[in-house]
């Protein structure tokens, strides 16, 4: 929620942000670690009070970035976490035997961990992360992302079999969802712009089968834990600005569609149906 309201004189303060979430009938935030505005943890003692939940959104490169990231989560009562994981190593079994190792502290701390697929990060390609997926314990799920993945292999529309069954692969391994839309130039565009449709229709789609393994996982193991979606619009330069460097469209309206768009994903993942789609977009 950086850098909103939209084309307002200044941006919302963290109260106010809160405040936002808590009146739209969100159940929790996400705090990422990286950002420019990122709150001190003891700012946010209102979660308690707000009673949302949260999560914490952390780029690590070694332990001690864990153990920061971990003990801004004790502080925020957060139980989950999401990791962009910056090692870099040619052997996938050393990159796995770290991540696992991340996987267990976090777990040892109350912390459910999850790895996301981010650009610039252990992640970074689509093809190098299903093939870590076969060398890293079942237990390490994924946090999906495939804005970075559509945009940074350029994806075709429609994607080719190829790339369907890595999806597939993605998705079988999937524990949460992001929700930011990406075309195979622009990592976020802007929502409703006619050039876009296909591409909103692309995610549409992806939202339900990434829910669909979850829900599917969810029931193997007997698990009532919800399933986190996490809308994640960035502020600039995420977000596509004009020559003036004012944001084309209202990440807030966006971040609500986009909330609603889940949504309906979900349900159709809950029984089984989905959604039409036609190079007109979405019905």
């Amino acid at each position: 929620m950086e850098d909103l309201p939209w084309g307002a004189p200044r941006p919302w303060t963290l109260a106010e942000q809160l405040d936002q979430l808590v009146a739209a009938g969100f159940d929790g935030v996400a705090v990422d670690l990286g950002a420019r505005g990122r709150p001190e943890a003891h700012e946010l003692a209102a979660l308690r009070r707000h009673r949302l939940r949260s999560a914490v959104f952390a780029f690590v490169g070694d332990d001690a970035d864990l153990d920061a990231a971990l003990r801004y989560a004790e502080i925020i009562d957060a139980d989950r976490m999401v990791v962009c994981g910056r090692v870099f190593d040619h052997d996938l079994t050393s990159v796995a035997h770290t991540v696992l190792r991340w996987h267990r502290r976090c777990a040892a701390a109350g912390v459910a961990m999850q790895l996301e697929t981010h650009r610039n990060t252990l992640t970074d390609d689509i093809r190098t992360t299903t093939r870590l997926l076969q060398v890293l314990d079942a237990d390490v799920n994924l946090a999906i992302d495939l804005s970075h993945y559509v945009c940074g292999s350029e994806f075709p529309l429609p994607p080719t079999a190829e790339l369907e069954g890595q999806l597939d692969a993605l998705f079988a391994r999937a524990e949460s969802v992001q929700g930011r839309i990406a075309t195979r130039c622009q990592v976020q565009i802007p929502l409703g712009f006619p050039q876009h449709r296909e591409w909103e229709a692309l995610f549409q789609d992806c939202w339900i089968r990434a829910f669909t393994a979850i829900l599917e996982r969810r029931r193997r193991d007997g698990s009532l834990e919800p399933v986190l979606f996490c809308t994640e619009l960035g502020t600039t330069p995420y977000a596509i600005t004009d020559r003036n460097g004012r944001e084309l469209s209202d990440r807030w309206a966006e971040t609500l569609t986009l909330r609603d768009r889940a949504e309906t994903a979900y349900a159709a993942a809950v029984h089984g149906t989905s959604i039409t789609t036609s190079r007109g977009g979405m019905h």
